[in-house]
């Protein structure tokens, strides 16, 4: 029997050639259901600190928040190197990004950082979870060292409907999810789809 890391990267390959194959046009129109469901965690709020992520390619991409939400402050992942990173906000994705690990955006260190324990609301993005909140990541571990710090706020992923799995190996350093939002295959009406 292969051991616990050997099975979760060969999962880590499955999941990432599953990926790779959803249409782009489907990316988008999930992507707008996912933006819908977070929407909704975030309205009716006063300012609220969120954490989101810029999305790889066929990664659910919920960017379009902080446009529908400028009262709330949003902040994006920088990479320190192993397995560390911070979160900076980023007022002007124009201004502010500059490319980071692996071409993915990340805020410039001229961003001002916030502390992992003032965070309101964490989105965390991964290659699989299970209904349960179990998280297959890329491997690097920054999300799992993280989000322990992140003593108040509200976890959720945003997940397609590929990245459902009944189970995901799990070590004892895997932190779960407790909120995962998963995109719906109905149509958005053209109201929702402008929206997000």
């Amino acid at each position: 029997m292969a051991p616990l890391p050997d099975k979760k990267r060969a999962l880590r390959r499955v999941m990432a050639a599953r990926l790779r194959e959803i249409a782009p046009e489907r990316v988008r129109s999930l992507s707008r259901d996912l933006c819908r469901q977070a929407a909704r965690l975030l309205a009716g709020r006063e300012q609220l600190h969120v954490a989101l992520f810029a999305p790889m390619s066929h990664e659910a991409d919920l960017t379009p928040l902080p446009a529908l939400f400028p009262r709330h402050a949003f902040y994006f992942p920088r990479c320190l190197g192993e397995g560390l990173m911070e979160f900076r906000r980023v007022r002007s994705p124009e201004r502010d990004f500059e490319p980071g690990m692996h071409g993915i955006p990340a805020p410039r260190e001229t961003c001002a950082p916030i502390a992992p324990d003032a965070l309101d609301v964490v989105f965390v993005p991964g290659l699989a979870f299970t209904s349960a909140g179990a998280r297959l990541g890329r491997g690097g571990g920054y999300y799992d060292r993280f989000l322990p710090r992140c003593s108040r706020a509200r976890i959720a992923a945003a997940a397609f409907p590929e990245q459902i799995l009944a189970a995901i190996p799990r070590q004892e350093f895997d932190v779960l999810i407790p909120i995962v939002l998963t995109a719906r295959e109905e149509s958005l009406s053209r109201r929702d789809a402008r929206r997000c």
